[in-house]
């Protein structure tokens, strides 16, 4: 009789606990793309922002002017700085006031500061978007938020449900990937549970974090100790030629920044390369490893992009070399 009712009640505990999670939504058992984008016309563009909206992604709301950027409209009494990037840039897990673009206007309100990144953009489809969109804008200024990722250059494709879908994807069968970390790898109906629990999904989401979290410490740690370069000199090579191509589009005397992102890696080989090559065409290099290091804080949940906090202390360091060249 105590088993049974041991039994009974750790079912309508963790019922209770899996009842809860669907019907607030903080957890659901089928994907939840986040609704905010949209097919672009322009094939090299891909895919784009909706304008005129404001729907929560990535844990925040994110707000669209009416061109599809993640800005207030344009003061059209101001000079405009157009802000290239992608999540970096974009502002990924954090609020509309706390990207970089929302931090440097506030800083320099003198000047529109247009966030047009996006996640998932690569130079390519950032170029394709300055071309089409931004360079009738006749901005002050470009800026470009470089991140390492940047050097893949795979143009993602939106599919009919708003899942960002790398270039060789295709449809298959749900495949589970359930927990295979400490005891939870032991649960027997792993994969059923992982396609059909709301409970066993949020244990998940914690357990991964976890494990990321110890895996980006270890990371940065060895890397201060040994380090090693993700970069191959035929990414680079691709990335110089695209970088090229940006930097002709440009008037002759307009000033551009390029803002290069940390991220765990120390990049010893490949940053002086990459800096050199910014400069040679005729960019500002802001070097924001020379604040970071490899040790920029990031989103506990995600343990990939800024926190707001590292965003607004890169705000800092960035108004106070773009300032002066913008009074210049």
């Amino acid at each position: 009789m105590n088993l049974g009712l041991l039994a009974i009640t750790t079912v309508l505990f963790f019922g209770g606990i899996e009842v809860a999670l669907r019907m607030t939504g903080l957890q659901r058992t089928k994907p939840n793309p986040p609704q905010i984008y949209r097919v672009s016309e322009d094939p090299r563009i891909s895919y784009e922002l909706i304008p005129d909206i404001s729907r929560k992604a990535y844990r925040e709301k994110v707000t669209t002017n009416s061109q599809g950027f993640r800005s207030p409209e344009l003061d059209l009494a101001k000079e405009t700085v157009v802000m290239l990037g992608d999540s970096i840039a974009f502002g990924y897990g954090i609020k509309d006031e706390e990207t970089l673009a929302a931090q440097l206007q506030e800083r320099i309100p003198e000047y529109n500061f247009l966030n047009t990144a996006a996640p998932g953009y690569h130079l390519g489809m950032q170029t394709a978007l300055y071309q089409t969109k931004l360079r009738d804008l006749d901005p002050a200024m470009v800026m470009l938020v470089f991140h390492y990722n940047d050097f893949d250059v795979q143009t993602g494709w939106l599919d009919e449900t708003g899942i960002i879908r790398a270039p060789d994807w295709v449809p298959t069968d749900p495949e589970c990937s359930p927990v295979t970390e400490g005891m939870l790898k032991y649960m027997p109906g792993k994969c059923w549970l992982d396609l059909h629990s709301a409970f066993y999904k949020a244990v998940k989401k914690v357990v991964n974090m976890r494990v990321a979290q110890e895996a980006l410490e270890e990371t940065r740690e060895m890397e201060v100790l040994a380090p090693r370069e993700e970069v191959t000199d035929m990414q680079m090579q691709l990335y110089f030629v695209q970088l090229k191509r940006i930097s002709a589009m440009l008037p002759e005397g307009m000033p551009r920044v390029f803002v290069l992102w940390p991220d765990r890696f120390l990049h010893s080989t490949t940053k002086p390369k990459l800096i050199a090559e910014a400069e040679k065409n005729g960019f500002l290099v802001i070097d924001l490893y020379e604040t970071f290091g490899n040790n920029v804080e990031v989103l506990g949940w995600d343990t990939v992009h800024p926190s707001a906090k590292a965003v607004e202390e890169a705000a800092e360091v960035i108004a106070g070399k773009v300032g002066p060249l913008l009074s210049d």
